[in-house]
């Protein structure tokens, strides 16, 4: 019975070559399940490939273009790793090639405490990969692709240093570094749009300081710049993290309609909350002209379905207004 070709996941590893057909792990994996073929020779293991991509790693993000994706580990390699040997790389779909190992970043599906988010341009030229921690990020790396090499810089510090600093302001100088969450965009200019926020005490312990702050920024991938970078104190985390997520209730079950209601409607206002700290006041005095009116087609709907179909169209048009 014919094999399938053997592929070198060190290739990958460590150049933009095409994969070679040797791999020199250094240590024993063991574990393999009946879909993976490794044999052991002086050190010397090989995976067998499928699809022309190693064995036991996974294929995820895909670009907008489908040109581009980045390939992880499974749990069955990384369990064989340490974190630090952990890499995600940025593969070319088209001509099988490995870019780029993405730094900082050392995902495997199902880590505990841990995710990957990758955010894409919307022509498919660069990706920013968001490794999160178990409070917040650890790290976000911007990715440019240009003549089949890859660009990297780290975002993730610049975003959380401006962070720390308005937690700062409130701890009168006090060093204490915040647990930061990040949303990602493509703007219509091909910028990156970057929001975030973070806190201090993200297990709610006594008598430990309770701080948060705002980021607000926009990175220029021409010039590879901030053209905006902004942070504040805040006092309440929990309007943001609604305003900047696009979910309604589509994976949630109510008792009651009633209970529905109420669910949309505190979503409503913590949204609103949101948009009114982010605005400036006359842009803000705008909104709120045009939220009593809303208000009063919301009390002539007659039934509790048409109210939650009509609140949840009105907090995502403000949610874009964070943006």
């Amino acid at each position: 019975m014919p094999t399938a070709p053997l592929f070198s996941l060190a290739a990958w590893y460590s150049s933009e070559r095409r994969f070679h057909p040797s791999l020199d792990v250094g240590r024993w994996m063991l574990g393999v399940g009946c879909s993976a073929f490794l044999f052991f020779a002086g050190g010397l293991a090989t995976v067998r490939a499928e699809d022309g991509w190693p064995e036991g790693y996974v294929l995820t993000d895909n670009s907008p273009n489908g040109r581009y994706g980045v390939l992880l580990p499974s749990r069955l390699v990384a369990d064989a790793l340490e974190d630090a040997d952990l890499k995600n790389a940025l593969v070319d779909l088209k001509t099988h090639r490995h870019l780029a190992n993405i730094r900082n970043a050392h995902y495997f599906p199902g880590q505990n405490h841990h995710d990957l988010h990758v955010t894409w341009a919307a022509d498919s030229k660069w990706c920013v990969v968001t490794y999160d921690g178990r409070y917040g990020f650890d790290a976000i790396t911007f990715v440019e692709i240009r003549d089949g090499k890859c660009t990297q810089t780290d975002l993730g510090q610049h975003i959380k240093k401006a962070l720390d600093a308005a937690i700062a302001r409130q701890g009168h100088g006090e060093d204490m570094g915040g647990s930061g969450t990040a949303y990602l965009r493509s703007g219509a200019r091909g910028q990156l749009l970057v929001r975030a926020y973070a806190f201090t005490n993200p297990k709610s312990l006594e008598g430990q300081p309770d701080y948060r702050s705002l980021f607000q920024g926009t990175f220029d991938p021409a010039t590879g710049k901030w053209t905006r970078s902004e942070s504040r104190p805040i006092q309440n985390w929990d309007p943001f993290e609604t305003a900047y997520n696009t979910y309604l209730d589509e994976t949630l079950t109510f008792p009651k309609e009633a209970d529905r209601l109420a669910w949309y409607d505190k979503r409503l206002n913590q949204v609103y909350e949101a948009v009114h700290i982010v605005l400036p006041a006359e842009r803000f005095a705008a909104v709120k002209k045009q939220q009593i009116a809303w208000l009063k087609q919301l009390e002539a709907l007659d039934s509790i379905a048409a109210k939650c179909q009509f609140m949840g169209a009105r907090i995502q048009e403000l949610r874009q207004l964070m943006w």
